[in-house]
């Protein structure tokens, strides 16, 4: 495999560090193509296909989680790194648990840091509970009726970059990374 140049690692730090400010700046999993129109603000050449190859560098190297819901697109977000978020869950810092909420309207996907915790009793009698996933399915407060912003389907398609809300902080409990 060819070196890289001092300028091909430059170009390719860059286009790391614009999609990881991104996904910080968004507060919610990400599609590629999301990233790919945010992350041209910094870097007006990134592409499709750079974004992919970024992702999966950056999952490599444990920076992003890739969130997988059934039916949908796989999307991407930062890792929670937060240390007040240690020793929650039994996990550590970069092993931070936490669900999500995905809106019916315009499809984007929320972090939900707050967990009901154990789901033992859900589980058949003599079945252990390795792990959970939740996921909440509903309207995001730009898509509930009667929202003071605009309307989610005004002009806004699902794949196109959006304000960052953020359902958690109304939920009781819930921590933001």
């Amino acid at each position: 495999m060819p070196a890289l140049s001092s300028a091909g690692r430059e170009r390719q730090t860059r286009q790391r560090d614009a999609l990881m400010q991104a996904l910080r700046d968004s507060a919610r999993a990400l599609s590629p193509a999301e990233l790919c129109a945010l992350g041209q603000r910094s870097v007006p050449t990134l592409n499709l296909s750079t974004v992919y190859r970024q992702l999966a560098a950056l999952l490599e190297a444990g920076e992003v989680l890739k969130v997988d819901l059934p039916g949908q697109s796989a999307r991407y977000e930062a890792v929670c790194v937060r240390s007040r978020h240690a020793g929650e869950h039994g996990h550590d810092a970069r092993d931070h648990h936490h669900h999500h909420f995905h809106c019916t309207a315009c499809r984007r996907v929320f972090p939900i840091h707050a967990c009901p915790g154990t789901m033992d009793d859900l589980a058949p009698p003599g079945f252990r509970v390795a792990r959970h996933d939740l996921t909440l399915h509903g309207l995001c407060i730009d898509c509930a009726p009667g929202a003071d912003s605009h309307d989610c389907h005004d002009a806004v398609h699902a794949d196109e970059p959006r304000p960052a809300a953020d359902p958690a902080a109304h939920a009781r409990g819930s921590q933001r990374c």
